[in-house]
This record gives C-alpha cells, sequence and structure tokens, in this order.
C-alpha cells in the first residue's frame, strides 16, 4: 500500500498453519526465491505472518500460466517453445548457480506475462544447500514431471530440474506430457521404466534437431543427460538457427538398452 504496488500474495492453507514442517517449508520457499533477482523467476519481496496466516509477497504477473496456454492452444511452434525453453533454462541456470535446485519445474509454475515472457514460481520444495526439509526416501514434485531418480526417492540435483525442463519442453512441442496415467504412483513408475515417443514420430515435422535435444533431456541416467542449464541452452539457441547441436550424437538405441537390462539384485 506504501508503494501503491500491485502484488501477489501466496497464503499457506489454515489447514497446515500448526504443521512445523509446512510452516517451515513456506519460509524457505520465501528465503529461496528472495535471494535470486533474475527476469525470468517471479520475484519475492517479503514474507511473514499476521494473527496466525503466513503469506508471501511476490511479483504480480499478468498473464497465465505455461499450461494453461498449452491447453487453450495446444502444441506451439518450434520457436514459441524454444523462446519460452531458453527463457525457463535462464531462470534454473541462475538458480542453479546460486546453489538452487528447484525440484519442481513444470508448466503450472511457468508463468507468462502480456509480453510472453516466462517467469518461474513456486520454489516450495526447493533444495539450497541442505536436504534436511526432506525425509529419506520421499518423493517431491509433480509425478508428470518427475525425474526418475527423484520417482525413486533417489537424491536430485540440478539435473533433475533438466529432465523436469525437457518433459515441459517435450509438451510445448507436442502438445502433451511424455507420460501419464490415472494417479500419482504409475505415472511416476513411467519415467523409471518406460521409454516416451519420440516427439518426431507425434509431430512428423519436427525437425529432428529438437527430437535429439528432448531426448537427451529426458535420458533416464542423469550422466547422459545435459550436465547445466548452459549446455542445454546452447543446444536450443543452435537449433533456433540450424546450426549442429551436441544431442545430435545422442544414442537412443542405448537408452533403450539400459532400460532393457533389469538391475542387479544388489542394486
Amino acid at each position: 500500500l506504501t508503494l501503491g504496488r500491485r502484488v501477489a500474495l501466496k497464503v499457506l492453507s489454515s489447514r497446515f498453519v500448526h504443521d512445523a514442517q509446512f510452516v517451515e517449508r513456506f519460509r524457505r520457499e520465501a528465503k529461496a526465491a528472495a535471494g535470486l533477482n533474475h527476469p525470468n523467476l517471479v520475484a519475492i519481496y517479503d514474507w511473514g505472518e499476521i494473527d496466525g496466516t503466513y503469506f508471501i509477497v511476490m511479483e504480480y504477473v499478468e498473464g497465465e500460466t505455461l499450461k494453461e496456454l498449452v491447453r487453450r492452444r495446444g502444441r506451439l511452434s518450434g520457436n514459441e517453445a524454444l523462446d519460452i525453453g531458453l527463457g525457463l533454462l535462464a531462470a534454473v541456470g541462475y538458480a542453479h548457480r546460486h546453489g538452487v535446485v528447484h525440484r519442481d519445474i513444470k508448466a503450472q509454475n511457468i508463468l507468462l506475462d502480456a509480453s510472453g515472457t516466462a517467469k518461474v514460481t513456486d520454489f516450495g520444495i526447493a533444495r539450497a544447500g541442505d536436504p534436511g526439509m526432506t525425509e529419506a526416501g520421499s518423493v517431491l514434485g509433480t509425478a508428470q514431471y518427475l525425474a526418475p531418480e527423484q520417482a525413486r526417492g533417489e537424491a536430485v540435483d540440478e539435473r533433475s530440474d533438466l529432465y523436469s525442463v525437457g518433459v515441459v519442453l517435450y509438451e510445448m512441442l507436442t502438445g502433451r506430457v511424455p507420460f501419464s496415467a490415472d494417479s500419482a504412483v504409475p505415472t511416476a513408475l513411467k519415467h523409471v521404466n518406460e521409454l516416451p515417443p519420440e516427439p518426431a514420430e507425434l509431430v512428423p515435422d519436427l525437425p529432428y534437431t529438437l527430437n535429439q535435444i528432448v531426448m537427451k533431456a529426458l535420458a533416464k541416467d542423469p550422466d547422459r543427460r545435459y550436465q547445466t542449464a548452459q549446455d542445454f541452452a546452447r543446444d536450443l539457441r543452435a537449433a533456433q538457427v540450424g546450426g549442429p547441436v551436441t544431442a545430435a550424437t545422442f544414442d537412443l538405441a542405448a537408452e533403450r538398452t539400459q532400460l532393457m537390462t533389469p538391475p542387479s539384485a544388489e542394486a
């Protein structure tokens, strides 16, 4: 009110206000995001509590979520998907360089303002430095966008976010997520145990470089994915101008073979 600024207020549901872990996660969301200042991240201005109501004060973004856009229009053009993808990777890369792993990248958490700029929000399960907020083996994140290691309840890192970015890119290019089921658990298991249809199978005129970029991002083994947001973005920029991409050498046959090889009893 003092500055005459329009803001968005995120309020912790009343059923969680007496749950110390939820309150702490809410506080950590504010702290993690408030330390980040980037044009592709929703800005956090303040957080507090009044009469038992916990709230976060954040930038108000006039527009819609990426999920709403895809539901309204279906698949996006390659250029539009690449532009949004580069904005998303700029935000994720910035967060990673500041020690923050988002862990819940999904189309619902990407806001598009009136100019089409992508802004990432909702750092509710972000990890900044230590994993102490979650119990070992717990699964956090939204099932349709979970990296395999995240679905298994294993430790996650920056490459887990990049897998989720790959899911978002897949969704923009094809109009659908790679895996879906009737509930969260079977959806999460698909990320672990199945290969998605290649985007080029669903969109026959899709440039094959984009197909390779998406499939590299969705590799089951984090070591076979892009290792940094910068590497991922470099390939997207090359695809924009028709240049060579590192994903061209990604071996889909090896991915299928790896998936068909059962884990050892000791794994």
